[in-house]
């Protein structure tokens, strides 16, 4: 079964470059490269981190220990394969090192990374310097064809080479700063954007223990002085979370770039618990390549997605997409690649009810709550088959297989049951847009009868030309996150329903697939799905997450967390991940910015919400960055799980994101 990965993995191995580093203490190349007829990463998505053995063990010590094993499993076929694969790895280290050691000639700096790499070519790393080299190549190794692939908690698992270090005198805080700088760079030589290269900082331990460190610190501190996109940095923060660590994510988060996002411990831990994941696990939670949560090191993570308008859309059309005389091309997030026709991400062909023939709200409601849940299922249902075919045989990656401390004793593939956990998601964005438009059918056509259904489908099928009054009265409904109980406590209502159904089917199937209130796909879903009777005309933003829609939120940023905790339940629930997303416009002086900052951040933990992003953009220069992008090339902002700069954006997602500056900003 893993004949052709095996021998795809060994020629990979043989080909990887092996460049002399110009700068800094870190050896490994940077870019993509493919070889012929791939398998070495088959089935590897790189949403999640790599297992750690390769810190304890060494390169070598895994092979031993996968040789070893392979007696002992009834099946030793992939840790067979993982023995030969970190075999040939060490004998690559050791090659570099010799690379590296020649092109020295008396510099020490080169001879100091020979001597790393030859070290890591027959033990396991002692020292801060040779773990972050291993870090970076066994990263590079793995991402070779995307130049990306999440990290998870690198301060937890670098802090005892740190920490060492530090006590015995063999280095410095500032020797350790400038290798993280140099790791930071080399990530950003690599791509940036949506990398999927995340790093999560701090958080608690069983015991309550701050897994934070002064490693975290220098961690964060690099973030700010590097300035660039990778890595996507976010912190844990809990009760202990100590101050330094605290006040060094501020000033990272007052770059206003939309790094140090926030994951609360307090939330984010009992509801995993609760979910069935056992805690020792669940504080070694971390976010995948953007913000869902899932295990460090010891789960994957798979997952699906239902657009929450697009099941409103549905609903209302019984089942089929609304007619219309219009559709447009879009790009996903960057301007790079081909323009395309998206497509909604809900499935056509389920019937739930004629609008028309409804009387009331009540029952057009109900008729979108079966939609709702047809499609929630649908989807989770789609994601069980995958998992079924994956514990009857299929093969992955055996160069990540053998990352896995469990894969190495129990010889099983992580897509066949060796992970301690599964993690499996079905993601449901854009809830709070389609709550407005539930609304504004609420109000105009059961309650004042200003418009039949028929007159409405007809306004949606034009976008509305011809119907200015119709769409501004629609405009004047209620809209999510002003704080207004009659459509916050709606879109409470809906995403409370979607955990119950994933719950349903987990009871029903044995099945567990975690709820999130996330979408990453909020701009293709603009273009995808038609006009909306909330007033929103075809391709306008609609919301991201459990967000308010771009432009709608006009009463400020405490508003906007009032009406997100009105839904407390639902984001506690949803296990798989609830981001929030707050963009303010740059204010006053710095320490102004601190302050306000500070006081969201903090409101935001004491309030109970899992996960909270700020961002802060001048609106005026990201206009002029359109204009003049040659000149501003330095601009970050936040996409969803990542930040990007603004000029590689598409011109749909910069619409996007200086909508959200508008709104929230007011």
């Amino acid at each position: 079964m893993y004949e052709k990965i095996l021998a795809d993995t060994l020629r990979y191995i043989a080909s990887i470059p092996m460049p002399v580093p110009a700068a800094g203490g870190i050896a490994g190349p940077a870019g993509e490269y493919r070889p012929a007829a791939d398998q070495t990463l088959k089935n590897d998505n790189f949403h999640y981190p790599m297992g750690q053995a390769y810190y304890r063990l060494g390169l070598r010590g895994i092979a031993e220990k996968a040789a070893e094993n392979a007696k002992k499993v009834e099946d030793p076929e992939l840790l067979r394969a993982v023995s030969e694969v970190y075999t040939a790895l060490s004998a690559w280290f050791l090659q570099y090192a010799s690379v590296v050691e020649t092109a020295a000639k008396g510099d020490a700096r080169l001879q100091r990374i020979g001597e790393n790499l030859r070290a890591l070519s027959h033990r396991a790393p002692i020292h801060f310097d040779e773990a972050i080299q291993l870090s970076y190549l066994m990263w590079k190794i793995r991402a070779h064809c995307t130049c990306g692939g999440d990290i998870g908690r690198l301060d937890v698992h670098l802090r005892p080479f740190f920490e060492r270090d530090i006590a015995d005198g063999y280095m410095t805080e500032e020797d350790a700063l400038a290798l993280i700088c140099r790791y930071w760079e080399l990530l950003n030589e690599n791509n940036s954007g949506d990398t999927l290269v995340n790093v999560m900082l701090g958080g608690r331990d069983p015991d309550g223990a701050d897994a934070g460190s002064r490693l975290s610190v220098l961690m964060l501190r690099a973030t700010r002085l590097v300035g660039k996109c990778e890595p996507h940095v976010s912190l844990r923060v809990h009760p202990k979370l100590s101050e330094d660590i605290r006040r060094e994510a501020l000033e990272v988060q007052c770059l206003g770039q939309g790094q140090a996002s926030q994951y609360n411990d307090e939330v984010v831990i009992p509801s995993l618990v609760e979910f069935g994941i056992p805690e020792e696990y669940a504080c070694r939670y971390t976010n995948d390549g953007c913000s869902e949560i899932m295990i460090d090191g010891h789960s994957a993570i798979s997952f699906n997605h239902i657009d929450a308008v697009a099941v409103f859309e549905l609903a209302f059309n019984n089942g089929d997409w609304a007619e219309r005389t219009y559709r447009t091309k879009n790009k996903y997030w960057t301007h790079r690649g081909e323009a395309y026709f998206a497509s909604p991400d809900a499935a056509a062909g389920f019937a739930s009810g004629r609008a028309e023939d409804c009387t009331t709200f009540a029952e057009f409601y109900d008729c979108y709550l079966a939609q709702y849940r047809f499609q929630t299922r649908h989807k989770a249902s789609i994601l069980r088959r995958a998992h079924l075919d994956c514990l009857a045989g299929e093969a992955s990656s055996v160069l990540l297989n053998g990352t896995f401390e469990e894969i190495l004793e129990n010889g099983k593939d992580l897509l066949g049951g060796g992970l301690p956990v599964e993690v499996y998601m079905v993601f449901s964005g854009s809830i709070p847009t389609a709550a407005e438009s539930l609304a504004a059918v609420k109000k105009l056509v059961f309650e004042e009868k200003a418009y039949t259904v028929a007159q409405v489908k007809e306004a949606i099928r034009v976008n509305f030309e011809g119907h200015e009054e119709m769409r501004r009265r629609m405009l004047a409904c209620p809209k999510f996150g002003n704080d207004e109980d009659e459509i916050d406590l709606l879109a409470a209502d809906i995403a409370l329903r979607y955990c119950d159904w994933l719950e349903e089917y987990r009871k029903e199937t044995g099945f567990a697939v975690m709820p999130a209130l996330y979408g990453w796909r909020f701009v293709d879903e603009a273009y995808a799905v038609a006009a909306t009777p909330d007033g929103r005309k075809y391709a306008d933003p609609i919301a991201e997450h459990y967000c308010a829609t771009p432009g709608k939120a006009i009463c400020g940023p405490t508003a906007l967390l009032r009406s997100v905790m009105k839904a407390k339940k639902a984001l506690y629930r949803a296990v798989g991940g609830s981001p929030i997303h707050i963009s303010l416009p740059r204010m006053g002086t710095a320490e102004e910015c601190r302050n306000i900052v500070d006081a969201l951040m903090k409101a935001a933990a004491a309030s109970g919400i899992e996960h909270l992003n700020i961002g802060i953009y001048d609106a005026a220069l990201l206009r002029e960055a359109q204009k003049h992008p040659e000149s501003h090339e330095d601009v970050i902002v936040r996409v969803w799980g990542y930040s990007a700069r603004f000029v590689d954006l598409s011109r749909e997602m910069q619409e996007h994101v200086i909508a959200r500056i508008l709104a929230e900003g007011a």
